[in-house]
Formats: C-alpha cells, sequence, structure tokens
C-alpha cells in the first residue's frame, strides 16, 4: 500500500471512529467535558476531537478532513500524519483546559483541522512554494484572527452548535509547533 493510500486509510479511519461514536449515544462520555477532566477523566482531553454535536457537524468536519486529505495530505508522511493528528488533538484539549476555564465542554475535529492546514502551509513554504504558502497561511490567520476578534462566520447557525473559536487557534498554533519541530529533527 501506497503511502498516499495510507494516509486516505488513516483519514477514514478518523470518518469511521467519527461515525461510530455518535451512533453510540453521541458520546457524551467521550467528549471534552472540563468537570469530568478534572475528575480524573484525562482522556476526554483528546477523545473530545473525535465526538460531535449533530449530523451537520460531522459533515463539516469530514467535508475538511477529505478535503485536506486530497489536497494537502500529499505533504505529510503517513507518520509525520499520525503525529499532527494526535499532537493536535492534545494541544486543542490541553489549550482549553489550561487557558478557557470558562468552557465547560467542547466536541469537534475543526481544531485539529486547523492543526492540519496550517501544517501544510508550512510544509508549502519548506519547499519554497511561496505562493501556496502564504496564500493558505495568509487565509487561515486572516480566519483567526477575524474569529477571536468577532467569533464565528456563521458556522454556528449552519451547524447547529456552538463554535469554539479558541480551538481553532489552539490547534493552529499546535499544527505549526509541530510541524516546525519535524522539520528541525528532520534535518
Amino acid at each position: 500500500m501506497t503511502d498516499r493510500n495510507q494516509k486516505w486509510l488513516i483519514s477514514l479511519l478518523v470518518a469511521v471512529i467519527a461515525v461510530a461514536i455518535i451512533l453510540l449515544h453521541g458520546g457524551s462520555e467521550l467528549r471534552y467535558d472540563r468537570a469530568d477532566i478534572l475528575h480524573g477523566q484525562f482522556w476526554r482531553v483528546f477523545t473530545g476531537n473525535f465526538v460531535h454535536a449533530n449530523w451537520r457537524h460531522l459533515a463539516s468536519d469530514m467535508a475538511g478532513l477529505l478535503i485536506w486529505t486530497a489536497l494537502a495530505g500529499y505533504l505529510e508522511t503517513r507518520r509525520s500524519y499520525l503525529v499532527l493528528l494526535a499532537g493536535t488533538g492534545l494541544g486543542v484539549g490541553l489549550g482549553l483546559l489550561l487557558l478557557d476555564p470558562h468552557v465547560g465542554w467542547y466536541v469537534g475535529l475543526s481544531g485539529i483541522l486547523h492543526g492540519l492546514f496550517v501544517a501544510s502551509a508550512i510544509r508549502l513554504l519548506s519547499r519554497k512554494e511561496w505562493l501556496g504558502g502564504f496564500a493558505l497561511l495568509a487565509a487561515l490567520t486572516l480566519k483567526i484572527l477575524w474569529e477571536q476578534r468577532y467569533g464565528d462566520l456563521g458556522t454556528a447557525k449552519l451547524l447547529g452548535v456552538p463554535v469554539l473559536v479558541d480551538a481553532h487557534l489552539y490547534g493552529a498554533v499546535t499544527g505549526a509547533v509541530i510541524v516546525l519541530a519535524l522539520l528541525f529533527f528532520r534535518r
């Protein structure tokens, strides 16, 4: 199996896990829940990324994952993709836990997706693909700055669930840190 096919398989596995979770009582025992985490259920820091509030939320995140896999997945190895998935998932959860004490719960893959797309922009820049790298990084930066200042871009109304824009910020920062570390240690 080629490396590209393995990345599609990883994305498919993420989708299957997310669908299975929503089918099995919505995943309330897996979602990020601050009170439960503080009472020892530490797995929720990570697993909340794979829980979704409803089918529209799930479809939106899976569309984002498909787009990333199709357009930018080639930039990562199978191993670096897994590191980014795990690392950004932990980064989002820990960011919320440490920096957003007012957030009681969180679900969704959007933080990880922001991390994957930022990592791809940095990969493009590292390959001297300036136009694509700067365009993607600029678009993501402007989106995150807008969200931090004005809130989500209308996504909450579309999905029927509140959007936690800080998760996007924490995912993007974590994705950048991880890919920069991968680039540094590769040399």
